[in-house]
C-alpha cells in the first residue's frame, strides 16, 4: 500500500473522529436520523492498480500481469455499489453492501515477455470481481449531531481475472504454437471489523466515515483488506438524498496450493456518487 494513501487515510479518519467528538454547540436539537432502514446504489468512479504474478510450484516458471500496464486493461472504470441497513433499535442493526467490476482489454498483436514466458500473438485479460459485506452495527456514541458505529461481521472475496494468450509462446527458450490460460479464481468469506463516524451538521448536510479491515485465511486462501469511504450527503426530503465523495480500496491476496502460488495486489481510489434512500 502507498505510504501516502495511509497517511492520508489517517489524517481524514482522524478529523471526522474529531468533529464527531467535538460538541461546540449548546443546540441540542437531534439532528442524527433514527431512521429504521436506509438504501443506497451509485458508483465509483476509480483508477485501478493491480498486479498478479503465477507461479508454478513445480517447474519454478512464473507470469507477471500489470493489467493496466502492458495488457491495457482500462485504469479508468466504475464500479457498481449497493448497500443497506436495518436497525433493530437505537444501539443494534445489521447492513450489508455489494460492489461489481467488469473491465476486459483484447491485444490482437501482442508482443511482450511477461514473467518467465514470451508471448507472440494475441492476449485476453478480463476483471470480473465482486465483493460483499454482510455486518452487525452496535452504536458506541450517539448524541444530537454525531453517531460512531461499531461494524463486524463477513465480507466476501469473489475476485476473477483471466489471462488467456495464443500464437508464439516462449517458455525456458523454447517456442511454439499454442495457448495458455491463467486464471486467479478466489471466493474467501472472511472475517471484517469497522468504524462508522456521522456527523451531521444540519437538518440537510451530514459527512460519514466508513472505515474496514479485512485479514484473514479460506482454504488456500489468505488476504488482507482496507476499505475507506468518506462522503457528504445533502438530503432532498425526509426520504431521499444524494450522497458524494471519495473511494479507497486496497487488497493484498494470496492463493496457494501445493503445485500453483498466486499472488494479487488490487487497488483503486477515486470518487462516488449515488441515491441514498431513508425510511
Amino acid at each position: 500500500m502507498n505510504k501516502s494513501n495511509v497517511i492520508l487515510i489517517i489524517l481524514l479518519s482522524l478529523f471526522v473522529l474529531s468533529a464527531a467528538r467535538a460538541d461546540t454547540e449548546p443546540d441540542t436539537t437531534k439532528l442524527v436520523e433514527s431512521n429504521k432502514f436506509a438504501l443506497g446504489i451509485g458508483a465509483a468512479i476509480v483508477k485501478f492498480d493491480a498486479k498478479l504474478k503465477f507461479t508454478d510450484k513445480e517447474s519454478g516458471d512464473q507470469i507477471f500481469l500489470d493489467p493496466e500496464g502492458n495488457l491495457n486493461l482500462p485504469e479508468i472504470s466504475h464500479v457498481a455499489t449497493f448497500y443497506g441497513a436495518y436497525s433493530f433499535n437505537p444501539r443494534h442493526g445489521i447492513g450489508f453492501s455489494f460492489f461489481r467490476v467488469s473491465r476486459e482489454s483484447v491485444l490482437i498483436d501482442f508482443d511482450e515477455t511477461v514473467g518467465d514466458v514470451t508471448v507472440l500473438g494475441k492476449a485476453t485479460i478480463a476483471d470480473n470481481t465482486h465483493f460483499y459485506r454482510l455486518s452487525y452495527a452496535y452504536t458506541l456514541f450517539d448524541n444530537a449531531h454525531n453517531k460512531i458505529k461499531l461494524d463486524a461481521g463477513i465480507y466476501g472475496l469473489d475476485l476473477k481475472y483471466v489471462f488467456t494468450a495464443d500464437g508464439q509462446i516462449t517458455i525456458r527458450g523454447v517456442t511454439r504454437t499454442r495457448s495458455i490460460v491463467e486464471e486467479a479464481n478466489v471466493f474467501a468469506p472472511l472475517p471484517m471489523i469497522g468504524l462508522n463516524f456521522l456527523t451531521v451538521f444540519t437538518p440537510k448536510w451530514s459527512l460519514s466515515t466508513r472505515v474496514s479491515f479485512v485479514a484473514g485465511e479460506y482454504q488456500d486462501v489468505r488476504a488482507a483488506v482496507l476499505q475507506t469511504a468518506i462522503n457528504t450527503r445533502y438530503k432532498f426530503t425526509d426520504h431521499v438524498g444524494l450522497v458524494f465523495g471519495l473511494a479507497y480500496f486496497d487488497a493484498s491476496i494470496n492463493v496457494e496450493d501445493e503445485v500453483d502460488k498466486t499472488e494479487i495486489a488490487y487497488g483503486y481510489t477515486g470518487g462516488y456518487i449515488g441515491m441514498h434512500f431513508m425510511f
